[in-house]
C-alpha cells in the first residue's frame, strides 16, 4: 500500500467515525435545536478540529441524518447558504433511524 492510500484511507476512516460522533452526540439532546457554536464547544476536548465538525456536519445535513434551520428565520438551510454561527441543527427521524442501528449509512459509523 502507498503511503498515499493509506492516509486516504486513515482520513476516511476518521471520517466515517467523525460523522458518528456528532450523530450520536445530537441525539443525546432529543427534540431539540441546538446552536452549531454551541455543539462546537462540545467537541473542543475531542480530536476534531473545527473544519472536521463542519465536514461531519454538512454530511450529516446532506444525507438528511440532521436537520438544520437559520436562528433567526426558522427557516430550513445548509452550510452553503448560511453562516455556521447563524445555524441550528437537530436530529432528524432518518438520524434517530441510523443511532438506533434500525438503518444504516456506511459513512457514519455508530
Amino acid at each position: 500500500m502507498e503511503i498515499k492510500e493509506f492516509q486516504d484511507r486513515i482520513r476516511q476512516k476518521k471520517f466515517f467515525h467523525n460523522n458518528g460522533i456528532v450523530l450520536k452526540g445530537m441525539y443525546m439532546l432529543p427534540g431539540k435545536y441546538v446552536q452549531l457554536t454551541e455543539l462546537k464547544y462540545a467537541f473542543c476536548e475531542t480530536a476534531m478540529s473545527e473544519q472536521e465538525l463542519i465536514e461531519s456536519l454538512n454530511y450529516l445535513s446532506e444525507s438528511g441524518c440532521i436537520n438544520m434551520r437559520n436562528i433567526h428565520s426558522w427557516k430550513d438551510t445548509t452550510l452553503a447558504d448560511c453562516e455556521f454561527n447563524e445555524i441550528e441543527a437537530k436530529v432528524s427521524a432518518f438520524g434517530i433511524k441510523i443511532v438506533t442501528c434500525v438503518r444504516t449509512d456506511e459513512c457514519i459509523k455508530v
